[in-house]
């Protein structure tokens, strides 16, 4: 039965992928199924604890285009709640009716079509009523929906006639942005001068840090070409975090600091024993001072790698830390002609900096570094955040915008769009390069948190 179900949804692909629908294609009657439940039955229905609503949508789907319009009903099925319990060897209770609703009990799919409109499961009164939240769904707790096809007009698809929704309100960060090849996110604001990026140059110390999780450590790319790094975040050939290089152990987390600003090399050395892992959240960051000589790299919270005395020795003008390099070309190239060699002299240089390279997240070089994975809370700091910092703020920071030392807090809590938002009080918006992907079911645990 199970090969059955599967050969099924090989043709129901090859079937779905073509715009036209000869009588030929019909080599099995046809069936109607849950269109949310054609690769997996289980739904993560999982959100951060600050929504008041979630909405989960579905649609009634075809193996191909019926001659006439195909009648379906749907119902929630609190009798279902056993047998997922029973198959998954879970014990999570049915979620009251209080908190759901299903938008329609009936759906058509018309005549020539695959899929019906779009049902709506609406889980709503998530946040209870008032300051006390008053009949709140409780936090961390888990739920199910089942939702399946209660009839139709058409023989039903076992196995897929059911969309299990797990229902969780979390504490943890529930939302993330997917980069992958040919994506990464621009910070467009950051090339030019003024307010936005005046902060991001003349530096003596920096920290990069971020949430990351590496679905692959792919080593081709699409076109069948070599990759050794997965780019997490930073200006190439001068403070970049990144993860692998050529010669490098290629899931070892590097902080290359070979710019006229650092001046340390890549760090640290080639160690097997700190290679990450995929399919697994990490915190990760890296500091710099160029007042002390340190620099550092954080995993989890935690010093991995540090060393005291390395990169600049005699801190000037001339090597300061410049992020944001464009922006100073941009102020050299909007001068006046009298007021441009102030620009051009051996300390500044600037009338040299139109084409240097720039801070992106999810990209380096060029585009065939990818992250390959999911991130969140990305920050800038003008500062070396110490260890008790680093470790106390891996998942937050309060009051961003009333830090001056935050240059860029990038959450990446949208859920939606290729926009994603600066925090801190100098508003360097993000733009993703192609359309961002949002998976659903995020839910990174807060590993600085113990119980009282």
């Amino acid at each position: 039965m199970k090969r059955s179900i599967i050969t099924l949804f090989v043709l129901l692909g090859a079937l779905t992928a073509c715009e036209r629908y000869d009588a030929d294609d019909h080599k099995f009657d046809n069936v109607v199924y849950l269109n949310v439940s054609q690769t997996s039955p289980v739904q993560l229905a999982t959100f951060s604890n600050n929504r008041a609503t979630y909405d989960c949508t579905l649609q009634a789907a075809l193996a191909y285009p019926a001659d006439g319009d195909v009648q379906v009903s749907l119902a929630v099925d609190p009798s279902l709640v056993a047998d997922y319990n029973a198959r998954y060897g879970t014990q999570w209770p049915m979620l009251d009716a209080k908190y759901y609703t299903l938008s329609t009990e009936t759906a058509t799919i018309p005549a020539g079509r695959t899929t019906s409109e779009a049902i709506t499961l609406q889980l709503h009164e998530l946040m209870g009523e008032g300051e006390e939240q008053t009949g709140a769904l409780p936090i961390d707790a888990t739920y199910l929906v089942p939702v399946r096809i209660s009839g139709a007009s058409i023989d039903v698809l076992g196995g897929s006639d059911v969309a299990w929704y797990v229902v969780k309100r979390s504490s943890a960060i529930t939302v993330a942005a997917q980069l992958g090849e040919g994506n990464w996110i621009n910070f467009p604001t950051l090339d030019k001068y003024g307010a936005n990026s005046s902060a991001w140059n003349g530096l003596t110390a920096m920290t990069y840090e971020a949430l990351i999780y590496i679905d692959e450590f792919a080593t081709k790319d699409s076109e069948d070409l070599p990759v050794n790094i997965s780019s997490v975040m930073g200006v190439e050939q001068y403070l970049l975090l990144r993860i692998g290089d050529t010669n490098f152990e290629r899931q070892q987390l590097q902080f290359d600091g070979s710019g006229s600003g650092s001046q340390f090399g890549k760090f640290p050395g080639k160690d097997a024993t700190k290679n990450l892992e995929a399919g697994r959240w990490y915190h990760v960051a890296c500091t710099y001072d160029q007042t002390t000589r340190t620099v550092r790299v954080y995993v989890d919270g935690q010093i991995q790698s540090e060393e005291t005395g390395v990169g600049i020795s005699s801190p000037s003008k001339k090597n300061q830390i410049n992020l944001a390099m464009r922006a100073l070309y941009d102020l050299w190239n909007s001068a006046s002609e009298t007021e441009k060699p102030q620009y051009e002299t051996e300390d500044t240089g600037y009338n040299k900096l139109g084409d240097a390279y720039q801070f992106f997240i999810g990209k380096s070089y060029d585009e065939k570094r990818p992250l390959n994975g999911k991130i969140a809370e990305a920050r800038v700091w003008s500062v070396a955040r110490t260890p008790e910092q680093i470790w106390e703020n891996m998942y937050n920071v309060e009051n961003p915008a009333d830090n001056p030392t935050l240059l860029g807090y990038w959450k990446f809590n949208e859920g939606a769009g290729n926009t994603v938002k600066d925090y801190s009080m100098y508003g360097n918006d993000g733009v993703a390069e192609t359309d961002i992907v949002w998976p659903s079911g995020i839910e990174i645990p807060k590993i600085n948190e113990t119980e009282e």
